[in-house]
């Protein structure tokens, strides 16, 4: 319970948190690619910063949430799988479906 809801959920609250403080300031973050230079210092000031961090919470929240529910789906999906090996494990054996009123 707590990786499936507390988690996203506090991160999602964290980010919004921080988008808020921030009031969504970008300034100084660099947005094309041919322009940014690895040698040449930019200054980006705290607000841009704490947006930034708001925004990958935000995405690491839906990355969590995503997660969790398709691990769910495939933990379904071994379950049925499993029973209908079993299914078909009685086939073999009776020569009918489980639940069918067939001769044994």
């Amino acid at each position: 319970m707590l990786v499936r809801w507390v988690l996203p959920i506090g991160l999602v609250i964290a980010g919004i948190v921080l988008l808020i403080i921030s009031h969504g300031h970008v300034s100084g973050v660099q947005d094309n690619a041919a322009e940014a230079n690895p040698f040449v210092a930019t200054t980006t000031d705290q607000r841009s910063m704490l947006s930034a961090i708001g925004v990958a919470a935000l995405v690491i929240a839906l990355m969590v949430w995503l997660l969790n529910w398709m691990l769910r789906l495939n933990a379904d999906e071994a379950g049925e799988r499993a029973q209908e090996d079993d299914a078909r494990a009685y086939f073999v054996s009776h020569g009918h479906w489980p639940g069918e009123g067939g001769e044994e």
